[in-house]
């Protein structure tokens, strides 16, 4: 029997493959690029005839950059992506469930915002709750931080609930999540390249459960008996 392929599941994991694939790279690039940038700095230090204490400077500042600023915009851009991918996709099925089951309401006609809005679609008119999936619970973390990041930068925030929002989030990912605490500006967080890898495991697991109990192919396109 020829595959079963369906164009949903087949865009959601070359979607989250890509992602990974991004993380991947901005891991393997960043001590490489930051090693080249080192024997720059060397090399004009050599050539400028530079004071030690003026070397010593330079160098604690291209540290700084590669082992604080750049992980950060790295780890911050791939929260982004990753929560995109879970809001972008779960959108397509709720509407391609509907479509299927001829239903004439649609995703945007339910309240609410993002992967809830989608959730409540799934469990009113279609009878499926998103919301029993054992990776729930992360990607609405993965919700929380993306909106962090998107809304305040990265900061802690200063209203009380901002500040609860994110000690629980410090509860529940320990060494993965941190606070910095910086001089001038607002604290922020700080989000390890592992959390970000684990996020991406458990979109795979998400979609690959709903999808599966949904009667729909999985991203293997298993042959259709």
């Amino acid at each position: 029997m020829l595959p079963v392929i369906d164009p949903l599941v087949i865009e959601t994991f070359a979607r989250l493959h890509g992602a990974i694939a991004f993380l991947d790279i901005l891991n393997d690039a960043i001590p490489i690029v930051q090693a080249r940038e080192l024997t720059y700095l060397s090399q004009l230090a050599r050539e400028g005839g530079w004071e030690p204490q003026e070397y010593a400077a330079e160098k604690l500042l291209l540290n700084h950059k590669f082992h604080n600023s750049i992980p950060t915009v790295a780890a911050y851009s791939a929260i982004i992506l990753l929560y995109s991918i879970v809001e972008t996709q779960l959108d397509g099925f709720a509407e391609h469930i509907g479509q299927k089951q001829a239903s004439k309401l649609r995703v945007n006609d339910m309240a609410g915002h993002g992967i809830e809005r989608s959730a409540l679609y799934l469990k009113r008119v279609l009878s499926i709750d998103v919301k029993t999936d054992p990776a729930w619970s992360q990607l609405k973390d993965l919700q929380k931080v993306r909106n962090i990041i998107a809304h305040r930068g990265g900061k802690r925030g200063e209203e009380r609930g901002q500040q609860n929002t994110v000690d629980d989030l410090l509860r529940r990912y320990p060494h993965v999540l941190e606070i910095r605490k910086r001089r001038v500006f607002q604290d922020e967080i700080w989000i390890s390249m592992t959390l970000c890898r684990d996020f991406a495991k458990f979109i795979g697991g998400f979609f690959e459960r709903i999808f599966k109990a949904a009667g729909l192919p999985n991203r293997h396109m298993e042959l259709d008996r």
